[in-house]
């Protein structure tokens, strides 16, 4: 395999190859790329990237990856829009209308749109009653409708929904079936993106509703990393869809109970200065705030993400995706909500995952001449999975800003007006990031009060085009500068996200200034995108810092055998 040569791609249309072997260097190929770790060091040679493109050339009819903006993707999206708008259901139940007319109001529809009214009055007309016996399906996707529609103003209406929902939970803290006593993983996720949508507009459920759902998620995850449909453990039906819908459920509601932090994605959107309170606005205010009192055990969380994440990358593939054909569409709306979750959650936002480029060559293919695609239980709503998915839905609402709402008061604004903008929720003043050589001379400096800011502002620190001499000297400062610039200088070298500079973060995890330790174990969580790394807590003990630090070493010396370690 590795001595093909330049003119492979002409030698192999001239061949006359079985399926079976296209099919088994396309699986290879994709195997060897999916691995990011093994990708770097083989793409490194002349070799492997020559077969990569030799193999593409001759494998991939359409090799250009895709995004939602992408015109193709564009076709796709519009085609499904005209297919709901032509084809409804006076008779569908409420969770369908809501899910369609929240196709229509993500894509920045008119409230006046048919759909649109036709889920908000579905909502008003269903009656207490009707809410309580209703589904729990029906019940989630009527509050995420709701509270995305003109930022959830219809509080009374969305507390009607909420408060069934809470009501609905089962004393072993998930959702399911009124029939049955076990909860449903399916059921659950729509009931923990609904709290994550109340929690959002300012109405959070309270936090022992939501331990109480953490603590089943953990308790029903099979050992093996992904969740069954019901929830019993060990499951014998474990799957990707149930996979998606765990991984998301837990993760929404760890970010909610604030022990599942935002990375560098939300910290780029964080203030870039400190906002006087009168100059907050109290609803959203308390919608970003985490919820306080949460008893779940924050190892057990992260070990259990682990797990997911572990299970997803031995299992995930366009087949897992065609193994749910007649429920691909429901299977890829989960998917895009656990993804983007993670994105948030990690850090690391690839532009063309390979999850969304897989999700979208299915729906290519499987597209009907009508413009919807098919399910064994409802084409329209099969239709709305889709083009939610093919939108980044769920990334939309992560990403949106939160507006130009009204301020509660007016004092302490800066001088210079136009330079002021809404973010996160705040008004506050757009600055200019800092450049890698003014945060070095900082950090070599005696700048106290720069560097006081730079640690409590964690989007203000930004290390774009660090050449070798810069690392060099961040790396000297991570050994030998004074704590505050020893915890920068480490913060610093991780989002470099290059494996070179491992070696640093681990000599950084011996720091006796706790600050460093803690920038350094979540500085290797980031390179290594291992979510919950091998622990370490905030408040750890020698025993514990040096036991994770050798699980670290063992980590990087398996993908980097003849690598010296500082000692």
């Amino acid at each position: 395999m590795a001595s093909i040569s330049p003119c492979a791609p002409i030698l192999v249309q001239r061949l006359s190859m079985t399926g079976q072997l296209i099919g088994t260097l396309s699986t290879w190929l994709t195997a060897i790329l999916r691995n990011r770790l093994v990708a770097r060091r083989f793409v490194a040679t002349r070799r492997f990237a020559l077969l990569a493109l030799c193999l593409l050339s001759v494998f991939s009819q359409d090799a250009g990856a895709v995004t939602p903006e992408s015109p193709e993707v564009r076709k796709l999206i519009e085609q499904g829009k005209h297919y709901l708008e032509e084809h409804t259901d006076p008779l569908a139940r409420l969770g369908g209308k809501c899910l369609i007319g929240l196709v229509f109001l993500k894509e920045g529809a008119a409230l006046s749109h048919p759909r649109i009214e036709e889920a908000l009055s579905a909502c008003q007309n269903t009656a207490a009653e009707e809410v309580r016996k209703g589904d729990v399906y029906s019940n989630g996707l009527a509050i995420i409708f709701l509270a995305e529609l003109e930022g959830g103003k219809n509080k009374d209406l969305i507390g009607r929904f909420a408060g069934s929902m809470m009501n609905r939970q089962k004393t072993h803290g998930g959702w399911g079936y009124d029939s049955l006593q076990t909860g449903d993983t399916s059921q659950t996720q729509y009931a923990a993106l609904s709290f994550w949508e109340l929690w959002r507009i300012g109405m959070a459920p309270p936090i022992e509703s939501v331990d109480r759902c953490v603590n089943w998620l953990l308790r029903t995850q099979d050992p093996g990393g992904a969740w069954g449909y019901q929830g019993t453990v060990p499951s014998d039906k474990t799957s990707l869809s149930m996979m998606a819908a765990g991984m998301g459920g837990t993760m929404i509601l760890g970010n909610m109970a604030g022990l599942l932090n935002p990375g560098s994605i939300t910290e780029q959107e964080q203030p870039q200065e400190k906002i006087p309170s009168a100059l907050q606005r109290a609803n959203v205010e308390r919608s970003l705030r985490p919820l306080s009192g949460s008893t779940v055990d924050r190892n057990l969380l992260n070990a259990a993400i682990t797990r997911g994440q572990t299970w997803y990358d031995k299992n995930f593939s366009a087949a897992a995706i065609a193994g749910w054909r007649h429920h691909a569409c429901y299977l890829l709306y989960s998917l895009e909500r656990y993804k983007s979750f993670e994105e948030l959650l990690t850090g690391y936002a690839p532009e063309e995952p390979e999850w969304y480029q897989l999700g979208y060559q299915f729906l290519k293919e499987h597209q009907l001449e009508h413009g919807g695609w098919h399910s064994d239980s409802d084409d329209p709503c099969a239709t709305a999975f889709a083009v939610l998915f093919l939108m980044r839905s769920t990334q939309q609402i992560l990403k949106q800003s939160l507006g130009q709402g009204t301020l509660v008061g007016g004092r302490g604004l800066s001088n210079d007006l136009s330079r002021m903008k809404m973010r996160g929720g705040r008004l506050v003043t757009e600055q200019k990031p800092t450049e890698v050589d003014s945060v070095l001379t900082m950090l070599e400096g005696e700048g106290s009060e720069d560097l006081d800011a730079l640690l409590k502002d964690r989007a203000a620190l930004r290390v774009n085009n660090v050449g070798p001499d810069e690392a060099r000297r961040l790396q000297q400062v991570a050994k030998s500068g004074t704590p505050k610039a020893r915890a920068l200088a480490v913060r610093a070298i991780a989002r470099l996200r290059n494996m070179d500079y491992v070696p640093t973060l681990l000599y950084a995890m011996t720091d006796p200034d706790r600050r460093v330790v803690r920038e350094a174990r979540d500085g290797l969580r980031f390179v290594s995108r291992r979510f919950g790394g091998f622990g370490l807590s905030d408040n750890f003990d020698d025993a514990e810092q040096y036991n994770v630090l050798d699980q670290w070493k063992a980590w990087y010396r398996r993908l980097r055998p003849n690598a010296v370690l500082l000692p």
